[in-house]
């Protein structure tokens, strides 16, 4: 009898524990989901490089559309690059004025074609994207002042910089 009481007891003990390691699986599940959901609202790095590879206005705006960012122009801040922005608004100087909800960010395409910028406001976005760089096998270096370089043969360099307000976070793309 007392055998058989122990066993019911630890029977229900292993159901238990069963049951929480479902929840926390659910819970884990539904965790992960949001995360990945956070990061899709920026480009991805791998569209990002298809960008600048192609250098063309005409396709970086097919992809960058349909991202949902919205052309913006021809910004003069550093060079002349068309500007995309995508959950924020810009002034006539192309400075962050106002965000809406989700990831902000905003894509730079030099008009030469030779180097490409994306801006973002999150910081999990960031690191999101940093981890989409060293899942394509990129050696990543930490310079001095903190900046990442990433590079790997016959591909691009990218290059991840934490900024000042109000451009907080950099990717950029070049040769």
């Amino acid at each position: 009898m007392l055998i058989l009481q122990g066993f019911k007891r630890n029977y229900f003990l292993t159901q238990q524990t069963i049951k929480m390691k479902r929840i926390l699986n659910v819970f884990l599940l539904l965790l992960i989901t949001i995360a990945a959901a956070a990061q899709t609202d920026v480009v991805s790095v791998e569209e990002a490089i298809g960008i600048y590879n192609n250098g063309k206005l005409a396709n970086a705006k097919t992809v960058l559309e349909k991202q949902g960012y919205r052309y913006k122009g021809v910004s003069n801040l550093a060079g002349r690059d068309y500007c995309w922005a995508k959950n924020v608004e810009l002034t006539k100087d192309f400075i962050p004025q106002s965000y809406g909800r989700g990831n902000s960010s905003i894509f730079l395409l030099a008009t030469d074609g030779k180097t490409a910028f994306l801006y973002v406001y999150n910081q999990k976005a960031f690191a999101g994207l940093k981890a989409q760089v060293r899942s394509r096998g990129y050696n990543m270096h930490t310079e001095k002042d903190g900046s990442i370089i990433c590079t790997r043969d016959k591909q691009p360099t990218i290059t991840f910089m934490q900024l000042e307000k109000p451009m907080p976070y950099c990717i950029i793309i070049t040769e």
